[in-house]
């Protein structure tokens, strides 16, 4: 076959094929849908192991060691919520020793980013905090077990929801290894482009608090102030922010970091996830939350 009907061949076929994927990713046709499911099961870590709503459960670089015993100068945080709880962030940090944990299936790692439990392959803020944490003397060490999806709603998280019988299952299987010593809640944002009525979300959390509590989770409920979103018409004053403010008594429900008005653009590196900078800023808000906190219980 002369060559130059060969190359005529191979640009057909190649111009058929582009023009089927075309096709394909813009009526959402076979393969794109289970080409986006293998992706979302896949991350871009070798041989890992994520679940249905894609958070890494198991990463072969991960450095496993044996599970703690806790005292009482051990914390241990159960994170929730959406990107900026999950691994969306700016920089990526890890424990140089075993005194920041990240508890995963009944097993315990040397935290790292990205942390088992969550969604998103870059960074996130909890190993940093734990590692402020352990370094201030506050705590000797501290155990971290994330359960956070990005782009979630508080529909999805509170009972009857996609991820509450996934949240469930994560605090029954921590319950024979640690008792939580805090709950941090990190969600709003997609609530606020959702237009969730501020009653509405209200009602969702504080039946989500309450399922926790009957669970056996007694530790202090932590609530960050956030909604920020990139919608026209935000501000600080809205729905989700005042629902969010209206559960916190003091007593079991407590006002976490303010990252609305804390943690401006200059320190979100797409507008709505931590840079380093945000990073910073979090997790030194929430070292001086917990400091206040521990020194007022003694």
């Amino acid at each position: 076959m002369p060559s130059v009907v060969r190359i005529m061949i191979a640009v057909s076929m190649c111009a058929s094929a582009y023009l089927t994927g075309v096709y394909a990713g813009y009526r959402n046709t076979w393969p794109v849908p289970e080409m986006k499911i293998l992706a979302k099961s896949w991350p871009d870590r070798a041989f890992g192991r994520t679940d249905e709503f894609g958070r890494l459960l198991h990463d072969p670089t991960k450095m496993e060691i044996p599970c703690p015993v806790q005292d009482a100068t051990t914390a241990v945080l159960l994170v929730l919520g959406q990107s900026n709880a999950a691994n969306y962030q700016g920089q990526r940090y890890q424990s140089a020793d075993d005194r920041v944990v990240n508890f995963s299936e009944g097993h315990c790692y040397v935290a790292s980013s990205p942390l088992l439990g969550a969604d998103g392959n870059y960074g996130e803020s909890w190993t940093l905090l734990g590692i402020k944490l352990v370094n201030s003397g506050m705590y000797s060490k501290v155990i971290l077990v994330p359960v956070a999806v990005g782009s979630t709603s508080i529909r999805q998280w509170a009972p009857g929801g996609s991820l509450n019988r996934t949240l469930l299952a994560v605090i029954r299987d921590a319950k024979p290894h640690f008792a939580f010593t805090g709950v941090f809640w990190n969600q709003g944002a997609s609530d606020f482009s959702l237009h969730t009525p501020g009653d509405l979300y209200r009602s969702e959390l504080k039946s989500l608090i309450a399922m926790i509590r009957a669970e056996g989770v007694q530790a202090p409920f932590y609530i960050t102030r956030s909604s920020l979103q990139l919608d026209a018409g935000w501000s600080e004053d809205n729905p989700i922010t005042r629902a969010q403010a209206s559960l916190v008594d003091g007593k079991s429900i407590f006002a976490g970091p303010n990252t609305d008005h804390d943690i401006g653009e200059i320190d979100r590196f797409d507008g709505l996830h931590f840079a380093a900078s945000g990073q910073e800023k979090f997790t030194d808000a929430w070292l001086r939350l917990l400091g206040a906190q521990r020194r007022a219980t003694r």
